[in-house]
């Protein structure tokens, strides 16, 4: 079956590149991601530091840092900043790096699960069912935390199974894994640590004692690596107020949805695809493909281990569909080994007819210089928030950067404007009382205090950019925060 496992490879291959390049290659954000490309972009250009991001001079939520989420997310994408440059592709170039790693992650999972040649043969089908997910494909669109957090948390499933014969190095490396991925996003980077313990109770591999041992040296390596932390002043400097502010205050005032088991909701609602593949496979195949005991297994612990990513979302009412994000790889890959069987007897059929096994290979290929050609057609455009993003492109090079802008309290919360002024102009937003040299408000309004004020005309589509003709400059030198 070795053409039908190319074609449908390539199927694959353009499936994915269909469902991430054209879209990468726009300009346009959700706010969030905009937010976090915005300050790991500060840090790379020196304002702010790791344990000190900076998003504006007024800063988020009434803290001068950034402490929504802890530091190691901004520290690598400033990295990637450093190395490519401020170009608007660099944080997709990002997502697009990320969503790579998680599929070669996800094909190492496969082949630890199914190795030799049925395993190579099929490592297309779970990377598949994983990135028609609505919820994956969008969070690399929006460069999400959480793509960076599950290839550390799938890396440290794959290192638990790895480790099942022998603890070193693999058990140390999923601890470490565990690690970054709680320096990435927070607690829910720890489900991992319940890995070992499940797989055990799916598959019996090992002993019970083994597996929770395995467990155990995780949280020792996560709990001795925060305890160092703890101890050094900088880090503390964050994580203390993240975990004050973030974590006990927000999570209890600031609720996203009416009732807990909404993650659940979520879930389903998001694997409806992969799971209407699966259910169609198996109408058709299933006398032909008698169930398999290990893969079944294999496919429940997998299961197990993705829904420990979920589950403690419905502990909170703060719950978003990306927040599981790192446990769809998981049950994605639960759902390819449940029916390895079925895809198997597909692949059977279509090997018998060559003309199916050609036209889905060229199906892909197609779907690929497809979506290579979108790419280029559609590199820079807008792919939200057009109007806007001509504004700020045009209000940019005439404020120059590094400057505080006055702003009307009633548009302080329009985030899109202040995280596309910070990431593409570096301009600072102010909705306080102090006077500024510039001034923005939207189409059709004017300062509350128009005395000195003159608006500048650069044909702009939603906003009026308006200066003072006289008075201090609204320059703010990048600086670290005082007294820090």
């Amino acid at each position: 079956m070795g053409n039908t496992s190319r074609a449908l490879a390539w199927l694959t291959t353009g499936v994915f590149a269909v469902l991430l390049l054209p879209r990468l290659a726009q300009d346009g954000m959700f706010m969030d991601g905009q937010l976090y490309s915005a300050v790991a972009h500060n840090e790379a250009r020196g304002y702010g530091t790791f344990w000190l991001p900076r998003f504006s001079e007024r800063g988020v939520a009434g803290l001068p840092a950034f402490h929504e989420h802890p530091p190691l997310f901004f520290g690598i994408l400033a990295l990637w900043f450093k190395v490519f440059g401020s170009g608007f592709w660099v944080e997709r170039a990002f997502s697009l790096a990320m969503a790579l790693l998680l599929a070669g992650l996800l094909v190492l999972l496969w082949r630890r699960w199914v190795p030799g040649d049925r395993g190579r043969g099929t490592t297309w089908w779970p990377v598949l069912l994983w990135i028609i997910v609505p919820t994956v494909f969008w969070s690399y669109h929006n460069n999400m935390i959480e793509n960076t957090m599950a290839v550390f948390t799938t890396a440290a499933v794959l290192f638990v199974l790895k480790g099942t014969g022998r603890w070193w190095p693999w058990r140390p490396l999923a601890g470490a894994c565990v690690l970054l991925a709680v320096l990435c996003k927070g607690l829910p980077g720890l489900f991992p640590l319940a890995a070992p313990v499940l797989c055990w109770a799916a598959v019996r591999e090992g002993s019970f004692r083994r597996a929770l041992s395995a467990s155990a040296v995780m949280a020792a390596i996560v709990v001795v690596a925060f305890a160092l932390l703890w101890a050094w002043p900088d880090a503390r400097a964050t994580l203390g107020v993240y975990v004050e502010k973030r974590l006990l205050h927000r999570i209890a005032a600031m609720p996203t949805v009416t009732h807990h088991w909404a993650s659940l909701e979520m879930m389903l609602n998001n694997m409806l695809g992969p799971l209407a593949i699966v259910v169609v496979l198996w109408a058709f195949t299933r006398k032909q493909a008698p169930a398999s005991g290990s893969e079944r297994r294999a496919a429940l612990a997998m299961l197990l281990t993705g829904l420990s990513g979920v589950a403690p979302l419905m502990l909170t009412l703060v719950q978003k569909s990306f927040y599981m994000t790192a446990a769809l790889p998981l049950l994605s890959l639960a759902l390819a080994l449940w029916s390895l069987p079925h895809v198997e007897q597909v692949m059977e059929v279509m090997a018998r007819r060559e003309v199916v096994v050609r036209a889905v290979k060229w199906t892909g290929a197609l779907a690929v210089a497809g979506a290579c050609v979108a790419a280029v057609l559609l590199f820079g455009t807008p792919g939200r928030d057009a109007e806007l993003l001509r504004d700020v492109r045009r209000i940019g090079p005439v404020v120059g950067p590094d400057r505080t802008v006055g702003l009307p309290t009633a548009m302080w919360d329009e985030w899109n404007l202040q995280t596309y002024l910070m990431r593409y102009a570096s301009i600072s937003l102010d909705n306080g009382p102090a006077p500024h040299e510039w001034y923005l408000t939207a189409k059709g309004g004017a300062p509350a205090d128009t005395a000195g004020y003159a608006e500048v005309d650069l044909e702009l589509e939603t906003l009026a950019l308006w200066r003072k003709g006289s008075g201090r400059s609204g320059r703010s030198p990048l600086h670290t925060i005082p007294g820090q």
